[in-house]
């Protein structure tokens, strides 16, 4: 049996996005604690990724993406009654931030938020309770660290390694054995906001056609208004109840499907296009090829170096990321997308 000396906890409930954003940080974290007991604090939105920590000295508990107060008093409870050796504050939630005045023998490390404004959190009161932490500058326009680079500044005296390692993944059942596809996914509220319709995918996802002998994509809401157009348009596959529907169309409608399954189905594709979030930063973690449709509204050059800004703060750093800002223009889109399919 394990022999676990100390006990680390990490606090990361917030969405998926930001959780892969986190992976290679924790994963670096749990390799110098081999020896140790780990805690992460997963939000609900990030449950069904919990087996991205199947380590045997790591455990998962599961809370609000915004703590509850009887939360908040559990956590502060435990702290109290339990010897904890460091705590990694990956989330900038506000209470956390008031842990370290009242539990100074505990070594805190944070990621730190200075925003226009000059508002700070935490304050530079609190900031002196923290044993080391890292500052993410929202106020700079030029040269900003990605939030990846922040977690690497506050954990590489752990000598960080920046690749993250998945754990062995349950194997999904692909009895249709598709291969070369490209990946899509669906957000229905950022197709309406540009002012597409059902024709705009059909015609979105045959293109994908014509670059990969198959399509797969999933969409965000499972039972929308269209769902009988989907299974009579294409193959559609119900992860949830087993529900098939196959026919002479090469793209498939995988519905219901989350967690490793999802995971897999990125990571066996050949591209990923999706609207930057949950899903492009999925496919970052095996540094799958991605296309980011990155949905944002500039007017004037504040509305530039703001969004310019949010996209470099949480952009995956490597070559085969490649991005396109959508608009309204449906062709203007779709011909930004064949100038980047064909590199």
């Amino acid at each position: 049996m394990m022999n676990l000396n100390k006990k680390i906890i990490i606090f990361k409930n917030d969405a998926v996005g930001d959780l892969v954003q986190s992976l290679p940080a924790i994963n670096n974290i749990i390799n110098h604690n081999i020896q140790n007991e780990i805690l992460i604090y997963l939000s609900e939105r990030s449950k069904n990724f919990d087996f991205l920590f199947n380590f045997k000295n790591v455990k998962v508990k599961i809370v609000k993406y915004n703590l509850t107060i009887k939360e908040k008093i559990k956590i502060f409870y435990d702290l109290l009654f339990n010897s904890i050796y460091s705590i990694y504050i990956l989330t900038p939630k506000n209470f956390y931030f008031y842990l370290p005045f009242f539990f100074r023998k505990i070594r805190f490390y944070a990621i730190c938020l200075n925003s226009v404004n000059n508002y700070k959190r935490p304050n530079i009161f609190l900031r002196k309770y923290l044993y080391k932490y890292s500052i993410n500058d929202r106020g700079t326009h030029y040269k900003r660290k990605s939030t990846m680079e922040l977690q690497n500044d506050l954990t590489k005296d752990l000598n960080f390694k920046s690749d993250y390692m998945l754990p062995n993944l349950p194997s999904y059942n692909n009895s249709l054995n598709l291969k070369n596809y490209i990946y899509f996914h669906l957000k229905l509220e950022n197709f309406k906001k540009l002012g597409w319709g059902y024709d705009e995918l059909k015609k979105l996802l045959n293109e994908f056609l014509n670059y990969s002998d198959n399509v797969v994509f999933t969409k965000d809401i499972e039972n929308d208004e269209n769902l009988d157009s989907y299974k009579k348009d294409f193959n559609f596959i119900d992860f949830s109840n087993g529900e098939k529907k196959i026919n002479n169309s090469k793209i498939y409608l995988y519905n219901n499907i989350s967690g490793s399954d999802l995971l897999n189905v990125i990571n066996d594709s050949y591209l990923v296009v999706a609207f930057h979030g949950m899903m492009t930063n999925l496919a970052s973690i095996n540094y799958n090829r991605v296309l980011d449709l990155f949905l944002c509204e500039i007017n004037s050059k504040k509305d530039y170096m703001r969004y310019k800004n949010a996209f470099y703060e949480f952009k995956p750093n490597y070559k085969k990321y490649d991005f396109i800002v959508p608009s309204k223009n449906f062709d203007k889109t779709l011909r930004k997308m064949r100038y980047s399919l064909k590199k």
